[in-house]
């Protein structure tokens, strides 16, 4: 165990043992952030991802409530205090509070318990002190360790008997309660990891799929310094893109449902993907440019008011509105099915070896997904050239993208060259420390409980 995190321990101990002297015994639910080696937005089209655990966590030391309240306290005083009831429904904080991430995660598995396990409820709370050591819109997703830890003290205070697999559903769906349109890799991430591996995750049914890092592999995860925060400024673009999807979906079941009927039964890319061989082509037909609604319902034969209901509504029920510049659906498109490809092909070079072509499918994704999928931003794009020059085999953004971090692989003999470069090269003015920023990444284990000391 690092002792980054024996500090955050200790320090989530202390907080909760100060703010609730009487709580009687403390454990600590841990959450680790994920990196995402290759497969960027594929997840919520059904598609596989092939991310890791890191050795970065969210941490909440807790002691159990008897009553149905909550009350959280964080290490970081730029968060306060937050208290709430647990039921079925519970009210969201402000857009953006960092005490919905545990709200979404308590109403999840109060209904999930209402279902499967109804003689637990009503469910017991807890009061604890949250801390962490991912950074906060880094894209290393700080906010689906928060909503993951929060479970899994609520598991731990209640006793409830939900698998892991089955918790990472729930979860990935229990954070839409947010407001964002994600998908489920960093729920399963955070949760399904195993240390020495990468995990190829696929959707519909979820399956986990451990595959061992080379001995000479390792990753570099680097900082950007600029925030992407889902739940603020980019959640717009973010939920823009799940929209452009669906319109995707719809356009190319017109193309190709007659060659290939099965495909009118397609809700995600990942259906189209799996019933049409061609779908390359597919994409070649879809038009050219941006384009308004009413362009895609006439190419669909649909009317622009069914169009608007089926495709843009959001989980929370309002509609998105129209972007100034139109929706962007062939690119949107070809990014994710080729990217999914890519999920396959890496996979592939890493249990075989070929670190070379690791690289370069990671490679090939970054300039899919600042071409293509348009998530990357002037900052991303030097700093993974700064990764490149210095000796990364291969380098891409990782996460949603809109500013957060790169993540590049390397050769454990180049590591130290990697670093030292991109210190120079693109943090020469940081004054901080320089780990919070740019540090090795441990591919590590996944979310639990553990007795505080």
């Amino acid at each position: 165990m690092s002792s980054v995190l024996d500090q955050l321990y200790a320090s989530a101990l202390d907080g909760c043992r100060c703010a609730f002297p009487d709580g009687g015994d403390v454990r600590i639910a841990r959450a680790p952030g994920r990196v995402n080696v290759i497969g960027e937005h594929t997840d919520y089209n059904g598609l596989p991802v092939l991310p890791t655990a890191i050795d970065r966590e969210i941490a909440i030391a807790f002691t159990v409530s008897e009553s149905v309240e909550v009350t959280l306290t964080n290490i970081d005083s730029r968060f306060t205090k937050k208290s709430f009831v647990l039921s079925d429904t519970i009210e969201p904080f402000d857009r953006g509070d960092w005490g919905n991430y545990a709200k979404a995660a308590g109403q999840a598995l109060w209904r999930w318990a209402a279902e499967n396990s109804p003689k637990s409820l009503p469910l017991k709370g807890f009061r604890g002190c949250a801390g962490g050591t991912i950074p906060p819109g880094s894209g290393l997703s700080s906010s689906s360790a928060m909503v993951v830890a929060s479970a899994f003290a609520f598991i731990a205070a209640n006793d409830l008997g939900i698998g892991r697999e089955e918790l990472a559903g729930l979860l990935a769906r229990a954070e839409r309660y947010v407001g964002t349109e994600g998908g489920g890799m960093d729920q399963a991430a955070s949760i399904l990891s195993k240390p020495g591996c990468v995990l190829r995750i696929d959707f519909r049914p979820l399956k986990a799929q451990p595959v061992p890092l080379p001995d000479d592999c390792m990753f570099v995860i680097a900082n950007s310094m600029v925030e992407a925060n889902k739940a603020g400024q980019a959640r717009l673009a973010y939920n823009t893109r799940v929209v452009e999807c669906r319109l995707g979906v719809r356009m190319l079941k017109t193309i190709a449902r007659d060659d290939y009927p099965e495909v009118d039964s397609a809700v995600l890319l990942g259906d189209v993907m799996r019933t049409v061989p061609t779908w390359r082509a597919a994409i070649d037909d879809l038009p050219d440019g941006a384009l308004d609604l009413a362009d895609v319902a006439e190419f669909c034969g649909e009317k622009e008011s069914e169009m608007r209901e089926n495709c843009l509504k959001l989980r929370d029920g309002s509609l998105l509105d129209e972007p100034a510049g139109g929706f962007q659906v062939k690119k949107r498109c070809r990014h994710v099915l080729t990217e999914a490809e890519r999920v396959s092909l890496a996979a592939s070079a890493m249990s075989e070896g070929r670190l070379a072509d690791l690289g370069c499918y990671m490679n090939d994704s970054h300039e899919s997904c600042a071409s293509d999928y348009e998530v990357s931003c002037e900052e991303l794009d030097r700093l993974v050239g700064v990764l490149r020059r210095n000796g990364a085999l291969g380098a891409r953004l990782t996460g949603a993208g809109f500013g957060g971090c790169a993540v590049a692989s390397v050769t454990r003999q180049g590591a130290e060259e990697l670093l030292k470069g991109a210190q120079r090269d693109y943090y020469g003015s940081f004054n901080g420390d320089i780990e919070s920023v740019l540090f090795e990444c441990v591919a590590s284990g996944g979310a639990g409980v553990i007795i505080g000391r």
